[in-house]
């Protein structure tokens, strides 16, 4: 999709997709909205090694994340330490923040190979 497309009087200014690599270390207790839905808010460490500019750079930081519904549920049964690959987007954490966290679509553990997502019919 091309940068500043209008679609319905809304702008699009690209993808916003988020595959991650990481470890469950931080989990908050699991709670639902008015409406119902679980949330879960999480921290996900991540380390790798990354060419930039033809230099190798070693890349390291933690960062929050959002699950809802079905993937909260998953994500409260995954173990503190647990190696996950990760999927989602970015956004701000509420909407007058401007500090940005993952919210999380799917999650596959990496350990047993086995896939959580939003879509599973679990």
């Amino acid at each position: 999709m091309s940068g500043g497309e209008v679609n319905d009087g809304e702008v699009n200014d690209g993808d916003n997709e988020v595959r991650l690599a990481g470890f469950l270390v931080e989990r908050g207790a699991l709670r639902r909205t008015p409406a119902g839905v679980a949330v879960l808010e999480a921290r996900i460490q991540h380390r790798c090694e990354v060419i930039e500019a033809g230099l190798p750079r070693t890349v390291e930081f933690v960062m929050g994340a959002v699950a809802l519904g079905a993937v909260a549920d998953l994500l409260e049964r995954e173990a503190l330490g647990a190696r996950l690959e990760l999927s989602g987007f970015l956004a701000p954490r509420t909407r007058r923040s401007s500090r940005l966290v993952l919210h999380l679509t799917a999650i596959r553990s990496i350990a047993t190979g086995s896939s959580r997502d939003d879509q599973a019919g679990s």
